[in-house]
């Protein structure tokens, strides 16, 4: 996108700011901004929920800490990229918006890989000052875990570095013309019905998971130990999110099925463990308790979720049945 000239200057004005911040320059990053208490900045994400800083007595400080925490010395130019820039100017105030993602690693560098900002610029004699920053980092930023990213018609789009490394010997997912498939042809449909779901709510003017939207956990069969396999659909920032072998949303989605079936703290860790993939006595390893311990806990799990094995168990807590 082709900007004016007056646009280029506020765009020149935020990537210098943003220099400053991760080149360390204290003194250099604060002269960018507004010193009045109308100065705002706003942080979501999904460890932190949101944050709201009012003033420049209560940014100043916070400022301080960050730089004082977290010292950087890197060049911003080569690690970062910003796409889907707009830019809004009206006389003496300017709203910029932009994804930013990380385009290289580098240890200690305090940015996320992926997340939204939007910046608010007002000229003070005939100076730009930053007035607002708003953050916003999404669950997509998330790299600890193996994803597949699908645009709002169902295509593929990007696979992360860990989700590339596990697909080829995955037993229940696999990518055939572009699009996710399960391996084992009857549990297909139900992932792609999954994924038509979570496609439909994209075409709403509400954010997945907005008004309580969870992640579908959909069955992909057992794997030859006789584990059940699954993986989780949900809508992200104008994509489809498929997920493996991820651990936060399994122990967010066992929590929740622990306070519904009645699950001690104990049984929630076996269950955690089992869903992993591993046997009774791999976790009573782990747990430090006998493998007859493991064997009376996961009895008295069978009888909470009215279940009589380890995968149905399992599968049951995943997708929240309530006991007949």
């Amino acid at each position: 996108m082709a900007f004016s000239d007056a646009e280029e200057e506020v765009l020149a004005f935020l990537r210098s700011e943003q220099e400053t911040y991760y080149r360390g320059d204290f003194e250099a990053f604060i002269s960018h901004w507004h010193h009045g208490p109308e100065v705002r900045r706003i942080l979501s994400g999904p460890q932190v929920g949101t944050r709201i800083h009012r003033g420049w007595d209560d940014l100043r400080p916070r400022f301080e800490e960050g730089f004082r925490q977290f010292p950087q010395d890197f060049d911003s130019r080569k690690l970062l990229r910003w796409e889907n820039i707009q830019v809004q100017l009206v006389g003496d105030m300017a709203w910029v918006s932009y994804d930013m993602r990380t385009v290289g690693s580098v240890p200690r560098m305090h940015a996320p890989s992926f997340g939204h900002e939007t910046k608010i610029v007002q000229r003070f004699g005939g100076e730009w000052k930053l007035v607002c920053l708003i953050v916003v980092v999404p669950d997509i930023a998330r790299e600890d875990t193996p994803r597949i990213e699908l645009a709002v018609d169902g295509r593929v789009v990007g696979v992360n570095d860990l989700a590339r490394d596990r697909l080829s010997a995955h037993p229940g997912l696999t990518i055939s013309g572009n699009r996710p498939r399960a391996r084992q042809r009857a549990f297909d449909a139900d992932l792609q019905a999954a994924i038509e779901r979570k496609l439909q709510g994209l075409a709403t003017n509400l954010p997945g998971g907005y008004m309580g939207g969870q992640p579908i956990v959909v069955p992909l069969g057992d794997d030859d130990a006789g584990q059940p396999i699954f993986c989780w659909v949900q809508s992200e920032q104008e994509r489809i999110l498929i997920s493996f072998d991820d651990e936060i949303l399994l122990r967010r989605r066992l929590e929740r099925a622990g306070a519904v079936f009645g699950l001690s703290p104990a049984q929630l860790n076996l269950a955690e463990l089992l869903a992993s993939g591993r046997d009774q006595a791999a976790a009573a390893q782990t747990l430090g308790v006998s493998v007859n311990t493991i064997r009376t806990q996961a009895r008295r799990m069978f009888e909470k979720t009215n279940t009589h094995n380890q995968a149905a168990m399992i599968s049951r807590l995943l997708n929240l049945q309530a006991p007949r």
